[in-house]
């Protein structure tokens, strides 16, 4: 049986359009992205720091001056000094002197109506020399009978008026409130401490 021609017609098309889908689909290939494109751009390496100077790095030096320069030894070594020259001596302390500011202490003592000098290492760890000198003065003889506080003890409570200035001497002197231990310290302070309860009189700036 002979087909038609209209049929022939649809029957070239569709198989046409057949072809061209299958052509289309062979033809069609996944698209592949560019290298240069899809690369990770290289990660950017951290600088290396630069080291560090010893003169930068390095701790500071402990400050060679510290505990004793111009300032003077210290109420430390002044306490220390006064402590040995009694246990020398036997005597009791009522005047100290940083002597000619050279690092060292001078002492000066009761024992009963005779005076003692004891001059003291500035760290108060030992006696350089020692040396009588007569008679107490009346004075201090009397005021340190009349005493109920140490030379050691008024320097301790004058240093707490005094803060941070360095003690310079201490002796004893007549107040108008009385006999008292008068503190100084550098910085033109000056701390009055009762003999009698060890009570601060006045401060003299």
């Amino acid at each position: 049986m002979s087909t038609t021609a209209p049929a022939r017609t649809t029957l070239l098309t569709a198989l046409a359009l057949s072809g061209a889908l299958a052509l289309a689909s062979c033809s069609s290939t996944p698209q592949i992205d560019d290298p240069s494109e899809t690369a990770t751009a290289p990660t950017a390496t951290a600088e290396t720091s630069e080291s560090s100077s010893p003169s930068e790095t390095a701790s500071a030096s402990p400050d060679a001056t510290q505990g004793g320069d111009a300032a003077g030894p210290g109420i430390e070594g002044a306490i220390a000094a006064i402590e040995l020259a009694e246990s020398e001596t036997g005597a009791t302390a009522f005047e100290i002197d940083d002597e000619d500011d050279d690092a060292s202490w001078e002492v000066d003592l009761a024992d009963g109506t005779e005076q003692i000098t004891v001059l003291v290492s500035g760290d108060g760890a030992s006696v350089v020399s020692t040396e009588r000198e007569g008679d107490v003065d009346d004075d201090d003889r009397a005021a340190l009978d009349a005493a109920g506080i140490s030379l050691v003890e008024a320097i301790e409570a004058a240093a707490a008026e005094a803060g941070d200035a360095a003690f310079d001497d201490a002796s004893l002197e007549d107040d108008s409130d009385g006999p008292a231990w008068e503190v100084s310290f550098r910085d033109e302070i000056e701390v009055h401490v009762s003999v009698a309860d060890g009570s601060i009189l006045r401060v003299d700036r």
